[in-house]
């Protein structure tokens, strides 16, 4: 599944800038700022961002908050970096590698508690009313919820979970295309 076509890289960014053309050239950071509980998800996603092994994914995954996944990667890729991350309950977000590398720690621990604080990362309760299960579906389960194949069999439907505003967006979305059924509860 293409999991970054055009309404999902909408909802990850939410407010677009103005370009005449995309940057082609490696030059984003992707920083987590925000660990989510299951640390083997994590791991997992650092692997598919960095295309690195486990051990030196899991070493990545315990450095203290905020850490740069990754500091040379174009804007398509860091923009898939950060759904990989939203997935597993994980913030991250990606600022050009220069704001990284020359700011002041004042300034970009600032962004990073706006970002923390934004009502995109505020959390909202999910309820799964049902998944059917065809491979598209198995696919779902596994990228935003983590259960694999052998699990989805032990699942009772309807089911809630509570996850990021904008990873429920995200499931939202997908939810909608593979024929899924979900709400997301808004807080009052």
């Amino acid at each position: 599944m293409n999991w970054l076509d055009t309404q999902t890289k909408g909802i990850l960014q939410k407010e677009h800038e103005t370009k005449l053309a995309p940057s082609k050239t490696a030059e984003f950071a992707l920083v987590l700022i925000q660990r989510g509980v299951d640390r083997k998800r994590l791991v997992r996603a650092i692997c598919r961002i960095n295309e690195c092994g486990e051990s030196e994914a899991d070493e990545l995954s315990h450095h203290p908050l905020p850490v740069a996944i990754n500091t040379d990667l174009s804007q398509g890729d860091a923009l898939w970096g950060q759904f990989e991350l939203i997935c597993c309950n994980t913030i991250g977000v990606f600022v050009r590698s220069e704001v990284v590398e020359q700011s002041d720690g004042r300034y970009i621990q600032s962004l990073f508690q706006t970002v923390l604080h934004s009502p995109e990362f505020k959390p909202v309760r999910v309820r799964v009313v049902n998944v059917p299960l065809t491979e598209a579906e198995k696919t779902f389960m596994d990228q935003f919820l983590g259960i694999a194949t052998p699990g989805l069999k032990d699942l009772a439907f309807p089911f809630g979970i509570e996850v990021p505003f904008k990873k429920a967006r995200i499931m939202k979305h997908w939810a909608g295309r593979i024929g899924a059924q979900l709400q997301i509860e808004l807080p009052p």
